[in-house]
């Protein structure tokens, strides 16, 4: 009957709502405690008295595991589930920030992030690829925009709540706490049924030829690129505005500040991309390179805090509009793969950032030398996307 035919489906896009909400909910809590302790890394690892670089180091060894493997929770993601993934990276996640807590050298920082670096690897590609999978036809740029929206609310939570923890009850103690609150959001993703997706046989040329996307393509350079800047630039502002004598709450802010200004951004950017994606990206690589000039000439407090409200306009242009332009023609049964691939983009710029800008920070004894740099990556970056940009329609 006509009736029960329409009851029916009604049912099932309830249930489909639902629970792509709830994913989006538990992505934005995992994010919220991954950057209770993000920004409180460098600052922990001086008090220790550690030297630029090697405070660089321990922020972006992260990246060394999250680098081998991506590629294998993609893949494992589009084979199996996306579901179990996550909850498998939330449980990681919490070890590696007991491992943290524990810390007390540079070595045992590395070897938590770098299990951080595995958690982050099975979660994030599993959580993109499953908004995609609920995603209506030719609104995968708009649902992408919602996700990152949650995204952008748990990295604007995040810092000022770790800095007024910190504050409480020391560096330690935050990560010993913030172990066991991630551990909340395994219910929220357990109670998901797996999101609608093709299921990859095997590793083939056709699995693959997403890779070979000239859109996939500017999308995963740019975001090296843009990686590389910001976590250079907010590894060493974090540490540099500790030395002038600002507390955790500052640098906290003003990462929560660029955070809640992108979250109100992120959907309306998604929809954008939906259009023109190249737009939009080389868009907002314009003005987070304005926003990265800004820090530069601010360097502190007031002041720095209108470089964050431009950086938080940029970055929620950019982010949803480069995974549309990476993802939004993505093989139904590898977008988890080429999640995985995309996302590595984050993984090299944090691997790399830190370190170089620390090791020439070190050679110039300058902070600035650092700041001055970043806007010039991003610029050129978006440079090379206009061409394509201009010429590129729907």
């Amino acid at each position: 009957m006509p009736g029960v035919s329409w009851d029916e489906n009604s049912k099932r896009v309830t249930a489909t709502i639902s629970y792509n909400w709830r994913l989006n909910i538990a992505t934005m809590f995992f994010f919220m405690f991954v950057q209770v302790v993000v920004p409180l890394i460098p600052r922990y690892a001086l008090v220790m008295g550690l030297q630029p670089f090697a405070i660089g180091l321990a922020t972006s060894s992260v990246s060394i595991t999250a680098i081998a493997f991506r590629p294998f929770g993609g893949f494992v993601s589009d084979r199996w589930s996306r579901t179990k993934l996550m909850i498998i990276g939330v449980l990681l996640v919490s070890i590696s920030y007991v491992v943290l807590a524990l810390s007390r050298d540079v070595n045992t920082i590395m070897a938590s992030r770098m299990l951080e670096g595995i958690a982050v690897a099975l979660f994030v590609p599993s959580s993109i690829a499953s908004a995609v999978d609920y995603a209506p036809e030719g609104r995968v740029g708009e649902a992408l925009g919602w996700r990152s929206l949650t995204i952008g609310i748990g990295f604007s939570l995040g810092p000022a709540l770790g800095g007024f923890i910190a504050e409480l009850l020391g560096y330690n103690r935050t990560f010993m706490v913030t172990a066991f609150l991630v551990l909340a959001v395994i219910p929220l993703i357990a109670t998901c049924k797996e999101s609608p997706h093709e299921w990859a046989s095997s590793l083939t040329r056709e699995y693959t030829s997403g890779l070979k996307d000239l859109r996939f393509l500017l999308a995963f350079s740019s975001s090296i690129v843009h990686s590389i800047a910001w976590m250079g630039l907010l590894t060493f502002l974090s540490a540099y505005l500790k030395l002038q004598g600002y507390g955790d709450l500052e640098i906290g802010l003003f990462v929560t500040i660029q955070a809640a200004v992108s979250l109100l951004v992120r959907p309306f950017a998604g929809r954008a991309a939906d259009v023109r994606p190249c737009l939009t990206t080389a868009l907002g690589l314009l003005i987070v390179s304005a926003s990265f000039f800004a820090i530069y000439l601010f360097e502190v407090p007031p002041l720095l805090y209108i470089a964050s409200l431009v950086l938080g306009l940029g970055m929620g242009i950019y982010i949803p509009s480069s995974q549309t332009l990476a993802l939004a023609n993505a093989p139904a049964n590898s977008r988890g793969f080429l999640s995985s691939i995309y996302t590595m983009g984050m993984d090299v710029g944090m691997l790399s950032g830190p370190t170089m800008f620390g090791a020439l920070i070190e050679r110039a004894n300058s902070y600035q030398v650092a700041f001055l740099i970043s806007p010039f990556l991003t610029l050129v970056s978006a440079i090379v996307l206009l061409p394509y940009a201009l010429k590129t329609n729907t």
